[in-house]
């Protein structure tokens, strides 16, 4: 077993669903991975949504019996299906429980499970509104050790050498609506006297289409369906056209990267949207719904945006002054002290 040791000698193990994103990336970071049963609820038929009922038992009986075989001493449930049964579960077992909310408007399986909760985490204070505020504490966002470590003392960004660098980037599974876009708008920003670079993160499916897109262009582009070290692509950046989700948002911001933000139509209960807004108000970003997508306009702000140093160095000023990038460290401390006061 390749569990992880933490500093205080905890043994941290996953539990995640079937066809999850988590069968991907857990198991490449080193990490245990069980899967339980567990299917969607929302925006499912009603058939699809007693399937979801079925497996949701299936799954709590099935992380019941996890959590007793590894004598589990503390549950940590971050949203999703997957979450739901092992929050359950740990209440039957009377094993202490806390969940993490990443977004401004709560995803349905936190909203339930916040009552069975002892604390709740939310990345945005925003969110503090949905649980009882005797037992909500706001850490912020977690990042990966990675993004934290090499965003650390990083320069404002200054222009490279005769152009500007573009990431598009629609979080770990895309952005039909940017892989569709993206290309047209960054035509008319170099069309507006700005020359660009772009590095664009398209999702499974769509890379090769891109690279032809963008040669057609004539813009330079890296385009590949998923970028393994985002680290890197954002510290070569000048600029994000970027999805809203609630991770990418809090790893712009720790690289002070300045961005166009469009919130994935397709998320659960719009909840991208709330992201988006909540991050401009802070921040000064600017962002758009897709159904008000309009290219000459858009062009027109990105162009001037990037045209403007000074600017960016602002808004760059001003998104790592949000940054929460001790966000992990402080989650950690919490249950700590909440498993030490018991």
């Amino acid at each position: 077993m390749s569990a992880y040791q933490s500093a205080c000698g905890a043994e941290v193990y996953f539990i995640g669903c079937q066809g999850g994103f988590e069968t991907q990336l857990v198991p490449a970071s080193g990490f245990d991975l069980v899967i339980i049963p567990g299917t969607p609820y929302a925006r499912q038929s009603v058939l699809g949504k007693i399937r979801s009922l079925l497996t949701l038992v299936q799954g709590t009986l099935a992380a019941r019996r996890l959590l007793k075989r590894k004598q589990t001493n503390l549950v940590i449930g971050v949203g999703g299906y997957a979450s739901l049964g092992s929050i359950l579960a740990a209440r039957i077992l009377g094993i202490p429980c806390v969940i993490h909310e990443a977004n401004v408007f709560p995803g349905l399986a936190n909203r339930l499970i916040g009552s069975l909760s002892a604390r709740v985490f939310v990345g945005w204070s925003q969110a503090s509104a949905f649980f009882s505020s005797s037992k909500t504490v706001v850490t912020g966002n977690p990042v990966r050790p990675v993004i934290a470590a090499r965003a650390r003392d990083l320069p404002d960004q200054e222009a490279p050498p005769g152009y500007r660098r573009i990431l598009v980037t629609g979080g770990s599974l895309g952005s039909p609506f940017l892989n569709q876009k993206g290309p047209e708008l960054l035509a008319r920003v170099r069309e507006r006297g700005v020359p660009i670079a772009v590095r664009h993160q398209s999702g499974e499916g769509e890379a090769e289409r891109l690279k032809v897109e963008y040669q057609r262009l004539g813009i330079p582009a890296r385009v590949s369906p998923f970028i393994d070290d985002m680290a890197e692509a954002y510290r070569e950046a000048d600029f994000a056209i970027a999805t809203a989700g609630a991770l990418t948002l809090a790893e712009l911001a720790t690289f002070g990267l300045p961005a166009l933000l469009i919130p994935l139509q397709a998320a659960a209960a719009d909840h991208q949207m709330a992201n988006a807004k909540a991050y401009a108000e802070h921040a000064g970003t600017s962002w758009v719904e897709e159904h008000n997508w309009d290219p000459e306009e858009l062009a027109k702000l990105v162009a001037t945006t990037l045209a403007d140093s000074d600017a960016l160095s602002a808004q760059a000023r001003r998104l790592r002054e949000m940054a929460r990038p001790d966000a992990a460290r402080t989650l950690v401390e919490e249950c700590e002290a909440y498993l030490t006061s018991r």
